[in-house]
C-alpha cells in the first residue's frame, strides 16, 4: 500500500502495488487470526470471544481513532474538505459501503481496508469456532455464491431487483463480502487445512518454490489475464496462501529474506505505517506550503518518524494492556 500510494501519478502506478500488498495482508491476517482461535480452542476446549474482541480492539482502535482526531484538526487547518459522513463511516468501520464521502475522501480512504477487516471479525470468528467441522465447506459455498449474488444485484434479475428488501440485502452482502473478504477467507481455509493435517508440515524441501510462486502470483495479478476481478483476486489469494504454507517452519529463500532484521522491524511498525501513510504518500496537506512540501524524499522519512512515535510512545501502552486478555 505504501509503495502503491507513493507511485500514484508515475509510470509505476500501473503495477498495482497497493492492491497486491492489501491482498497479501488479507490472506495473512485470515490465516493468523484463525490459527490463534483454533489454538485456543484446542488448548482450552473453548474460545473467549470477550478476550478475542478486546485484543482486536486494543490493537486496532487506539491508533485508528488517534489518526481520525489528528485528521479532524488537519481538516480544519488545511480545509481538506472532509465531510462528517466520511469521518463517521471511518469511525464506525463502514467505509466500504457505497456512500457519498465528498471531495476529501482520500485522507481516510484506507479505512476501507480496516472496515473489511472489522466486518470479518464480527461474523467469521463465530463461524470458525461453532462450525469447525464444516467451516471449509461453508467458505467454499460463500466463495461460489458471492459472484451469483453480484450478478443478481447488478443485472436486475426478477425478485432480486423488484423486492427492495431482498435487493438491498444482497447489495449489502456483495459490498461486505467481495474480493477482499474472499482473500481473508482463503487465509482462514489455509489455517484449517494445516490444522486438520490435509496440508502436511513435512516434506517441503524446495528452496526456491515459495519465491517462484510469489513472483508468479504478482505477475499474474498485474497481467490482467483474467478480466474478472473476483476470480483474479481469488486465484492470487490461493497462490499467496500456498506461499505462506511453503514458508511455514522452513528456511527456504523467501523465508530467509523475510527474516531480515530490517524487514522484521518494518513488520512490527507496519500497522502504524499503514494508518498514517495516507497523509504522507500523496496529496499531502502541507504539500504547497513550502518548497518540497510534497516531496517523497521528505515525506517518507517523516512518515517513518511519525509511525515510530505512534508505535513506541502510544500504541505499545495498549499492547501491554492487550496482554491481560491472552
Amino acid at each position: 500500500m505504501l509503495v502503491g500510494h507513493s507511485t500514484i501519478g508515475t509510470p509505476f502506478a500501473k503495477y498495482g502495488f497497493g492492491n497486491i500488498g492489501v491482498a497479501i495482508f488479507y490472506v495473512l491476517s485470515g490465516f493468523l487470526i484463525t490459527t490463534l482461535l483454533l489454538k485456543e480452542k484446542i488448548k482450552t476446549g473453548r474460545v473467549s470471544f470477550k478476550h478475542f474482541y478486546m485484543r482486536r480492539a486494543l490493537r486496532i482502535l487506539p491508533v485508528a481513532f488517534l489518526f481520525l482526531i489528528v485528521l479532524a484538526v488537519l481538516n480544519a487547518v488545511f480545509n481538506l474538505q472532509l465531510t462528517l459522513i466520511s469521518f463517521l463511516a471511518s469511525a464506525f468501520y463502514v467505509r466500504n459501503m457505497p456512500l457519498n464521502y465528498g471531495a476529501g475522501s482520500w485522507y481516510n480512504g484506507h479505512f476501507y481496508t480496516l472496515a473489511v477487516e472489522e466486518q470479518f471479525y464480527f461474523v467469521f470468528p463465530v463461524l470458525i469456532i461453532f462450525f469447525t467441522k464444516h467451516y471449509v465447506k461453508l467458505v467454499c459455498a460463500i466463495i461460489l455464491l458471492i459472484p451469483l449474488f453480484n450478478y443478481l444485484v447488478y443485472h436486475n434479475v426478477g425478485i432480486f431487483y423488484t423486492n427492495i428488501v431482498l435487493h438491498k440485502l444482497l447489495l449489502l452482502i456483495v459490498y461486505a463480502w467481495g474480493p477482499d473478504t474472499v482473500s481473508i477467507l482463503t487465509g482462514t481455509v489455509l489455517a484449517f487445512l494445516v490444522f486438520n493435517g490435509t496440508l502436511s508440515m513435512a516434506g517441503k524441501k524446495n528452496y526456491f518454490l515459495s519465491m517462484v510462486l510469489f513472483i508468479a502470483g504478482v505477475i499474474f495479478r498485474n497481467s490482467h489475464l483474467v478480466e474478472d476481478d473476483y476470480i483474479a483476486s481469488l486465484v492470487f489469494s490461493i497462490l499467496i496462501a500456498l506461499v505462506i504454507y511453503l514458508c511455514l517452519g522452513s528456511n527456504d529463500l523467501l523465508s530467509t529474506v523475510l527474516q531480515n532484521k530490517l524487514l522484521v522491524w518494518v513488520g512490527i511498525i507496519s500497522y502504524s505505517l499503514y494508518v498514517w501513510q495516507q497523509l504522507f504518500t500523496h496529496y499531502q496537506p502541507w504539500g504547497t506550503l513550502f518548497a518540497g512540501g510534497n516531496s517523497l524524499w521528505l515525506n517518507i522519512p517523516a512518515l517513518f518518524a511519525v509511525a515510530c512515535l505512534s508505535y513506541y510512545l502510544y500504541e505499545r501502552k495498549f499492547l501491554k494492556l492487550k496482554e491481560k486478555f491472552k
